[in-house]
Order: structure tokens, then C-alpha cells, then sequence
């Protein structure tokens, strides 16, 4: 008997301890050095400096969104038919005249090769591609120079292999029109037509957007583009723990800790949302744990303790304290007293419901 009110207690003073440990739950971030930092410790300028990211963050939405590998993009392109303000540079599988003016019988029409050469009697090989024609006729004429008689040479472009030519080649399509689809490889780059990889991972749309036309202007001064998002599937939350639908979950636009929880369907009754973690990489890859008390930013509107989930967070919602308690009472108590045989068992039942009844 006096073992039995032994049990009770324990268990009671267990159950109590677990409770009230969860009253005093603080936000608080963990370092990969192990520093914890408090968030009632911040200041109030601090607080509201962050409540104001918060809202700045979810209001722009998509905007501010970083690009993560498996993300497909749509890149469309606008070509300008004005005069480029640059003279023209000579191409590959453009087709050139080369005149002497007082050797006529030296003049030649060539064809630049792939490898941007272009072939002349006596003198063999000369790099064409990459040079305005003027320069290549000074180029020519200073190579003639030691056989001819102050040589003059002209350059002209007969037919041109232009870029955009082969640029809207490249993009143009039925559905799409000028533009073209690309996927975010595991690599984090892109790669467009005409241009070598274009690092695209944890870039915003306008930032990859300036990118994208920094790399072009190297060949046109009249190409423009916009960068729309077409499907996402890098930028996704893991969250387990007692939660009604534990998993991975895409994530279209920023969202809150909180707001991720309501999207896996809410916590369960045994869940604890004072005692959130979520565990996260910042911009040096660097890992944190963040611990979290949702009860505050929901019954005393702390935004501040809340924040916008980074891509691929874990997110963990633990048990309540009572919970705890119950699988310690299953684990310790009733597996014990299976243990001891049936008849303990039967005996501490029996115990348990004739103290449990009131005496008439």
C-alpha cells in the first residue's frame, strides 16, 4: 500500500516538474560555438527592427525568394532591332573581302572558320574573329608590308553570321516564343544559349535577372530579359514531431515558423509550441538552432520571436510535458510491474481504483 502511494507521487511530482519546466520557455539561438543568445536579452529597437524584417519578408513575397537547385525558370528575351552603338567585331562563318588596293589580283573572299582564322597567300594564317575590320586590314597590311610596296588594305563584311541571328535561333519556340526554359541543375547554375553557366542558386529573380544581362552585354547592347518562376522545388521545410501531418513541405513564398506548423495541420495535443526547434544554415553555411516559444507569439503577439523559415529547415515540435510524463509512466511503471508477473499487476490496479473510489 505504502508503495503503491509512493508510485502516485512520483509520478505526480514528475508530471508537476515537466509542467511547470514549460512555463519558463525562452527563445533562444544555439551557434555551431555553442553560444545561446536569448531574445528577451535583445533590445527593444532590436525587437522591433525584426518584427519589421518579418513583415517586410512575407509581404514581398516572391521577390525576395532565393533560387535553390530544382527551381525552373522561364527566361525571356527582348531583342532591341535599334543600331547597336558599338562598331561591329567579325564573327565565325562570316564571309569577308579582303582588297588590296594596288595588288588587285591579291584580293580575297574568305570564310571566317570555327576557330575564327582566316587563311592569305604567303603569309598563311590570321585571327579575324574578335576584330573590327578596320583592325584586321591594319593587321593585314603590317604582315604585307616586308613583300609589297606600302600595301593597303581594306576589309569589308560581305556576309555576317550574326549573334542575334543565332541567339533568336537558339530561343525561339512555338509555345514560348522568345524565350527558354531552364532547371536550376545541382550545381546552382543555369546555362542559356551562347553563355558559359550562370550561377542562379540563392540568388533573388532580380538579382539573376542582372546576372544574366551582365553576361550577355559581352556580345549585345540591345538584349534585355525578364526571369519569371515557373515551378519550385528546392525551397521546402522538414517538419516532424507531434504535428497532424509530419513531412516535407514546399514552400511558394516566405512563411513564418509558425505559419509552417499551420501548414503541416496544426500540433497535436500532446505537442509543445512553446519549445519549437528549428535547426537551419545561414549564408556561410553555418548551422543554428533556433528554440522557439509560439505560445508567446500567439497569446501575446511576439512577433519577434518568431522568424521567416530559411530553405530546407528541420522544424521539430516536441511533446508536452504531461505527454512526456505519460510515456515515462508506460516505460518505467506499468512495463515494471508487467515484469513482476500478472498478479502484481492485477493487485496494483486493483489498489489504484479502490483508492481512487470514495468511502461511503
Amino acid at each position: 500500500m505504502n508503495k503503491i502511494r509512493h508510485f502516485r507521487l512520483i509520478i505526480c511530482m514528475l508530471a508537476l516538474a515537466l509542467l511547470f519546466a514549460g512555463c519558463a520557455a525562452q527563445t533562444t539561438q544555439k551557434s555551431v560555438d555553442g553560444t545561446v543568445v536569448a531574445v528577451e536579452e535583445i533590445s527593444d529597437t532590436e525587437k522591433a527592427k525584426v518584427r519589421m524584417s518579418i513583415m517586410k519578408d512575407i509581404n514581398e513575397g516572391i521577390n525576395i525568394y532565393k533560387l535553390s537547385p530544382g527551381d525552373a525558370l522561364e527566361v525571356m528575351y527582348h531583342l532591341s532591332l535599334t543600331a547597336e552603338a558599338q562598331d561591329y567585331r567579325i564573327g565565325v562563318n562570316d564571309e569577308i573581302n579582303i582588297d588590296f588596293f594596288y595588288q588587285p589580283g591579291m584580293n580575297r573572299t574568305v570564310v571566317v572558320r570555327p576557330d575564327g582564322k582566316v587563311t592569305l597567300p604567303l603569309k598563311g594564317d590570321f585571327l579575324a574573329a574578335g576584330l573590327k575590320p578596320l583592325q584586321l586590314g591594319s593587321v593585314i597590311s603590317e604582315s604585307f608590308s616586308d613583300i609589297l610596296n606600302r600595301p593597303i588594305v581594306t576589309v569589308t563584311v560581305n556576309k555576317y553570321s550574326s549573334k542575334i541571328t543565332e541567339l533568336q535561333k537558339a530561343i525561339t519556340n512555338a509555345p514560348r516564343g522568345q524565350a527558354k526554359l531552364v532547371t536550376i541543375g545541382p550545381d546552382g547554375n543555369i546555362y542559356l544559349p551562347l553563355l558559359r553557366g550562370v550561377k542562379a542558386a540563392g540568388k533573388t529573380i532580380d538579382e539573376l535577372k542582372d546576372a544574366i544581362i551582365t553576361e550577355y552585354r559581352h556580345d549585345f547592347n540591345n538584349l534585355n530579359v525578364s526571369v519569371l518562376i515557373e515551378s519550385m522545388a528546392g525551397n521546402r521545410a522538414f517538419i516532424f514531431g507531434e504535428v497532424q501531418r509530419p513531412g516535407p513541405y514546399p514552400m511558394s513564398k516566405p512563411m513564418t515558423v509558425l505559419q509552417a506548423i499551420a501548414m503541416s495541420g496544426g500540433v497535436l495535443n500532446t505537442g509543445s509550441l512553446d519549445k519549437v526547434k528549428i535547426l537551419y544554415w545561414n549564408d556561410k553555411n553555418q548551422p543554428f538552432v533556433r528554440t522557439i516559444n509560439l505560445t508567446g507569439v500567439m497569446n501575446r503577439l511576439k512577433m519577434e520571436e518568431d522568424i521567416i523559415v530559411p530553405n530546407n529547415s528541420v522544424i521539430y515540435v516536441p511533446k508536452t510535458g504531461i505527454a512526456k510524463a505519460n510515456i515515462w509512466v508506460d516505460q518505467y511503471i506499468a512495463q515494471l510491474l508487467l515484469w513482476k508477473g500478472e498478479s502484481a499487476s492485477l493487485g496494483f490496479s486493483y489498489d489504484l481504483f479502490r483508492l481512487a473510489t470514495p468511502v461511503r
